[in-house]
C-alpha cells in the first residue's frame, strides 16, 4: 500500500465520499470484527509480535461487557454537555477545546447495538469495542496534541504525528517518521479538513496500545481532523485522520477524570 501513488489514493478518497453519503443518509447496522485483521503477513509488515497481538485481541473481546456498557453510559454523560475540555501530557501534549452538548450527544461503542442506541441512530458496533466519541465545537481547539503511540498505515508505523491548532485549525502538522503516510489525501481534501472533528476516550479495561484499535484502551485519548458528520458535527471533508495518546490526562468542566492514562471517575 505504501507503493501506491498519492494520485490514486487522492482518486480513491474522491470515489469514496458518494458511499460515504449514502451511509450517513441511511445509517445502517454494521459490524467490524477486529479479529480479522489479525494475520502473520500483517504483523511481520508492522513488526509486530503475532502472538503478542492476537492473545491482546482476544482478550479485549473477551472484556466484561455488561460493566462496559455501564461506565460507557457515565462517559457519555461526560461528553454530552456544553463544557470545556483540556488534554495534557509530558511530550509536549497541551489541548484545549470545548464539547457542544445539546443535539451532539456522545456515541458509545462499547459492543452492544441496544434499543437505545436504535433511538439515537447509533447502529455501529465493533469487536473487540471499548471507546466514546463525539464531535466537539469545531472552532474551538487551541494549542497541541502529540501522539506517543505509533498509528500504523499503509503497512508502516507513523511516530510522533503532532498537531497544533489556532481557533480550531491545525497550523502545524509535523510526525517524526511517515509524516507522507499520515498527510495521504491531505493535499487535494476538500472540506475543513484540517478542523478539529473528534475526540474520543477508551473504555476497554483488557485492550492495549501500539496495535491497531489504539481508541479502545481504558483512559486512552483520541484526537481526530476532517469529516465528522458520523458524529453528528458539521464538517464535512474528504480528509480525515487520528491521534493517539495512551497517557495522557483530562480534564472536563476543570474536574479530572483520567491521569495519565487512568481512569478517576
Amino acid at each position: 500500500m505504501a507503493t501506491v501513488p498519492k494520485e490514486r489514493w487522492e482518486a480513491a478518497n474522491e470515489g469514496e465520499q458518494a458511499h460515504t453519503d449514502k451511509w450517513l443518509e441511511t445509517k445502517p447496522k454494521s459490524v467490524g470484527v477486529g479479529l480479522g485483521q489479525v494475520t502473520r503477513e500483517r504483523a511481520a509488515r508492522y513488526g509486530f509480535n503475532y502472538a503478542s497481538w492476537k492473545r491482546s485481541v482476544e482478550n479485549a473481546i473477551a472484556t466484561n461487557y455488561r460493566q462496559m456498557e455501564k461506565f460507557g453510559r457515565t462517559v457519555s454523560g461526560l461528553l454530552s454537555v456544553p463544557v470545556s475540555v483540556r488534554v495534557t501530557a509530558d511530550n509536549g501534549t497541551d489541548l484545549r477545546f470545548r464539547l457542544a452538548g445539546g443535539s451532539r450527544k456522545a456515541h458509545v461503542n462499547d459492543g452492544v447495538i441496544s434499543d437505545e442506541d436504535f433511538a439515537a441512530e447509533n447502529r455501529d458496533a465493533s469487536l473487540p469495542a471499548g471507546d466514546v466519541s463525539v464531535a466537539p465545537v469545531e472552532d474551538s481547539a487551541k494549542g497541541t496534541i502529540v501522539s506517543n503511540v505509533r498509528i500504523p498505515q499503509m503497512g508502516k508505523l507513523i511516530e510522533g504525528l503532532a498537531w497544533t491548532f489556532e481557533n480550531g485549525r491545525v497550523t502545524d502538522f509535523t510526525a517524526k517518521k511517515n509524516l507522507n503516510l499520515a498527510q495521504t489525501g491531505w493535499e487535494s481534501g476538500t472540506g475543513g479538513k484540517d478542523v478539529l472533528g473528534a475526540f474520543a476516550l477508551g473504555l476497554n479495561a483488557k485492550a492495549k496500545s501500539g496495535f491497531l484499535q489504539n481508541n479502545i484502551p481504558a483512559g486512552s485519548v483520541t484526537i481526530g481532523i476532517g469529516d465528522n458528520r458520523g458524529l453528528d458535527g458539521t464538517n464535512k471533508s474528504s480528509y480525515g485522520f487520528y491521534a493517539f495518546h495512551s497517557s495522557a490526562t483530562v480534564e472536563i468542566a476543570g474536574k479530572t477524570v483520567i491521569e495519565q492514562g487512568r481512569w478517576v471517575v
